[in-house]
């Protein structure tokens, strides 16, 4: 049984997606210096480069251009970052064999027997920091990537650690039994950099007077149960320094593990991940039924020749039976990518060393979550698992100021279903110049050219000031007229005004139709740019 507290070992490579999409450029004979990845139109990563020329991560697009004309925007891509950081995970591996990669760029690891064999933590820290360094030496990336190894007594403060070490660019141990000193002085916004508490509850926290960890480590646990419920008894525990799930130190027990064996070796991926679903199905199931999630999954893979594969994957909020089979995708793409198999595939074991209580969760009447997006979830995991993950795409929220590019068309490989049919866009995430909601049901691939007038049948304009020439009486599409009944706007976007060659200027309006549609009338989106109106989408 494992102590509350273990003392753990966190490698991070700070903005890893960065430097991996550096790396890509480098291998395709382009050679960028600043580099920065978008997610959702903001800078999720970024390199040292683009760091010291003021680039945040945080930033919008247009500002991270602004304060840096010659970055190079690449999109955020899951599966470059996991097979770039593949080595080096490779690397540590044949220091201790069984390690946790929870993200690509952080690795963690009980230190209990590595740092005895290397002779303390100390030793231990700067002997995976030599290890890291050699490996992106060969990669090409040296002095690229900003990465640090901590040692601490337990996950959070290891976390902390580490980040702090990356800084520097070398290793911080904390001795044994400080990390909960060192804690209390941290503010509570830790807690969502770190240990993934939502930042809603960070908020809270903040807003009763509650700005460090030593605060609510000096309230009841009682206390916080009671206002937080479980995420409370989390809170309490992080504040003390005590791990909610304790890395593994030994792998799990055969009889634990669920087994799947292929009569033949098999060497297709996605055959293998398609099995190993409907294995993860019942381990999900059976946890369920005892009221557990496993929140820390133990995969090994075995070849025909003897070879083997192991990995721990951590999840805090729980690994689901999608989740599971494509941590199983995940690693096997790793190791075919870097020739480590000769063979096909035999035997696949899923073992759930690491479960914490399903707390549950209430479906919403009106908004959030309902059954109906599970069922649609398991429709479109069940479509991809027969005709593969690349071939089935679902819209993934990317953010902008105009209707076509608030959501994209991804692919399930990189997204969980589950866990997405939970996901709503925040307040925060709204883009200043964006349409208000509701949002257009259809948006066309190619707009419309149209026409809008005024009562006097003279072309609609706007001026400097966007302000409309005249209250829209009718709107002309090809040869159809329709009368307008109400409208709204205008909205106007000017982007990239610092670079002529892709500076934007346009406006918006929605109108309200009659004639469109029979038996009432028609709300479309229409935008004014470079002096011609176009139907960009309509509503309903």
């Amino acid at each position: 049984m494992l102590a509350e507290t273990t003392r753990v070992a966190v490698l991070e490579c700070i903005d890893w997606p960065a430097v991996a999409a550096q790396h890509e450029l480098r291998s395709r004979g382009k050679e960028h210096g600043a580099v920065a990845v978008l997610h959702a139109q903001r800078v999720v990563a970024r390199t040292s480069e683009a760091a010291r020329n003021g680039v945040l991560v945080g930033m919008r697009r247009r500002e991270a251009q602004a304060a840096c004309p010659q970055l190079h925007i690449a999109p955020s891509n899951p599966e470059r970052d996991r097979l770039m950081f593949e080595p080096v995970v490779q690397s540590v591996a044949q220091l201790v064999p069984l390690v946790e990669v929870s993200t690509p760029g952080i690795i963690v690891l009980a230190t209990r027997g590595p740092s005895r064999y290397v002779g303390g933590d100390t030793a231990l820290a700067q002997r995976l920091h030599a290890m890291v360094e050699h490996v992106l030496v060969g990669m090409g990336n040296a002095g690229v990537a900003s990465f640090g190894v901590g040692v601490a007594d337990g996950r959070l403060a290891a976390h902390v650690a580490a980040r702090h070490a990356a800084t520097i660019g070398g290793w911080h141990v904390v001795d044994i039994g400080a990390s909960q000193q060192c804690l209390s002085q941290l503010p509570v916004a830790v807690l969502a950099d770190f240990a993934e508490i939502d930042r809603s509850v960070v908020s809270l926290l903040q807003r009763l007077g509650i700005a460090h960890l030593a605060d609510i480590a000096a309230v009841q646990l009682s206390v916080l149960t009671g206002r937080f419920g479980p995420v409370g008894e989390e809170l309490h525990r992080l504040a003390r320094g005590i791990d909610r799930h304790p890395p593994v130190t030994v792998a799990p027990p055969p009889d634990r593990a669920s087994v799947h064996r292929f009569e033949l070796p098999v060497e297709d991926i996605n055959t293998v991940v398609f099995a190993v679903r409907v294995v993860a199905d019942e381990l999900a199931a059976h946890l369920g039924a005892h009221g557990a999630s496993c929140v820390r999954l133990h995969v090994c893979l075995q070849t025909d020749h003897g070879e083997q594969s192991e990995r721990v994957w951590y999840q805090p909020e729980g690994l689901t039976a999608a989740a599971m089979a494509e941590r199983v995708r995940w690693q096997m793409e790793a190791w075919v990518a870097t020739r480590g198999v000769t063979s096909g595939v035999v035997l696949v074991r899923l073992s759930p060393v690491g479960v914490r209580a399903r707390e549950g969760r209430q479906l919403g009447l009106w908004g959030g979550s309902s059954e109906a997006d599970e069922w649609a979830a398991r429709a479109v995991e069940r479509l991809a698992a027969l005709l593969g993950p690349h071939s089935v795409h679902v819209a993934e929220w990317k953010g902008g100021r105009d209707a076509g590019e608030v959501f994209v068309l991804a692919p399930t490989a990189v997204i969980d279903m589950q866990r997405r049919s939970e996901s709503v866009v925040t307040n925060e995430q709204q883009w200043s110049g964006a349409l208000p909601t509701p949002s257009p049901s259809l948006i066309y691939a190619e707009p419309l050219p149209a026409m809008v007038v005024d009562a006097e049948d003279n072309v609609l304009r706007v001026n400097g000031r966007h302000e409309l020439s005249a209250p829209p009486a009718c709107v002309v599409v090809g040869q159809h007229r329709y009368s307008v009944v109400s409208w709204a706007g205008p909205w106007p976007v000017e982007e990239c005004w610092w670079d002529p060659l892709r500076h934007r200027r346009l406006v918006r309006i929605q109108l309200v139709l009659q004639g469109i549609i029979a038996g009432g009338p028609q709300a479309v989106l229409l935008a004014l740019e470079h002096g011609e109106w176009w139907v960009l989408g309509k509503f309903g």
